[in-house]
């Protein structure tokens, strides 16, 4: 799916006009149409990014049901399609996409203050990452930006256990995610758990400071924290596979911007750190597909050969099967569509502070433009902000 004006829009920033112009697209879809779920994901897309999160989950919602039913493709739509091309095929969304649902599903929950089911999601990003590892689709690993959101969702919850649990699960995926091991050590002091207090000094080579900044936002102190979700850039674009056209591969869009440089009252707190890669994931999930893509272009190239040459000896005219195994082998295109509108990846950025209204600066480094929101922060609350940095 190609929807120009819509992609148009959202790229100058103007979410709702381009939400609006994508259900235009949708209501032609119908319930049946080819491209229903791609009209839907952009939806969700488009609606989160204009702060409209219960609107955003409704059709994050409806595209997690449509995937699951996509996933289960009619014998005749797959047959035609080893002859023609996979564009008449219902879209499905690739196994990066149907993780990201969830991934956006318990951003929208946490950015509206509801951790019970952001936890639910988050869980089920894991879920899907699980069976498709055990099912044998793909060698995935688990999510570390799932992981460690859920840990926030647990920590604002007040229940340290599990988040420590899923910080040590985001730990062992990324060893390198700033102040980690601040966070464990204030969740095993939050539990006076003092072995725990003592393992993650050794680990982590924590001092006094460490542990004065892990305990900022405690539950003794009235601070809160702002969680600051960054999503940078633009993910790769599908195009067909340079030794082999029909097929397609993903290559990475211009992105100048590797993180954003975060200010409060115009006071530099630090900078977003990348906790997902989409750009990556997308890339490697098609590479690990194209054992099979190449086995059913050579089935259909033997399908198309046999066809051409059945028409040869039918008409008795060999030149007509000649004529219908290149108008065959023409109509054989790569299938393009994908969820056009992600980020390239997803950063974080905390900060602990006292309760009160602060304007919160972003400014992507390298960018020529920045974001400025007021927030509320309260008592013992974490405040989920999003931004979306478009190149």
């Amino acid at each position: 799916m190609s929807d120009h004006q819509s992609n148009r829009l959202f790229r100058k920033g103007r979410y709702e006009e381009a939400a609006l112009s994508l259900k235009k697209g949708l209501e032609k879809q119908g319930e049946t149409g080819r491209d229903l779920l791609l009209y839907l994901l952009d939806l969700g897309l488009a609606y989160h990014a204009a702060g409209q999160y219960q609107l955003s989950n409704q059709f994050f919602l409806k595209a997690d049901q449509v995937a699951e039913i996509k996933d289960y493709t009619s014998l005749a739509k797959e047959t035609a399609t080893i002859l023609i091309t996979d564009r008449i095929k219902d879209y499905r969304a690739e196994d990066f996409e149907n993780v990201l649902i969830s991934t956006y599903l318990a951003m929208n929950y946490a950015l509206m203050g509801n951790f019970e089911d952001c936890l639910v999601e988050a869980r089920r990003v894991n879920h899907k990452l699980f069976m498709m590892v055990s099912e044998g689709k793909r060698q995935y690993q688990q999510s570390a930006f799932a992981r460690y959101f859920s840990a926030m969702a647990y920590e604002a919850a007040g229940n340290y256990e599990d988040a420590s649990i899923d910080y040590q699960h985001a730990w062992k995926l990324r060893s390198d995610i700033p102040g980690i091991g601040e966070m464990l050590w204030k969740c095993a002091y939050e539990l006076h758990d003092r072995a725990d207090m003592e393992r993650w000094d050794q680990v982590f080579q924590l001092n006094a400071e460490h542990h004065r900044h892990a305990l900022l936002a405690n539950s003794r102190s009235p601070r809160g924290e702002i969680v600051v979700i960054y999503e940078n850039g633009i993910s790769p674009a599908k195009r067909p596979n340079p030794h082999l056209e029909s097929i397609p591969e993903f290559y990475p869009r211009f992105n100048p911007v590797s993180h954003a440089r975060i200010f409060l009252d115009r006071s530099l707190q630090g900078r977003t750190f990348p906790l997902e890669n989409i750009e990556f994931m997308a890339i490697e999930n098609l590479k690990e597909k194209y054992a099979g893509l190449i086995a059913k272009k050579v089935g259909g190239l033997v399908a198309k050969v046999g066809a051409g040459a059945l028409v040869g000896k039918k008409t008795n005219n060999l030149f007509l099967g000649f004529l219908v195994l290149h108008l065959l082998d023409r109509a054989d295109q790569a299938d393009l569509r994908s969820w056009n509108l992600l980020p390239k990846d997803l950063q974080i950025f905390r900060v602990a502070v006292m309760p009160g209204q602060y304007v919160l600066r972003i400014s992507p480094e390298g960018g020529s433009s920045f974001t400025e929101k007021k927030i509320q922060v309260y008592e013992h609350k974490k405040t989920f902000v999003n931004v979306r940095y478009m190149p």
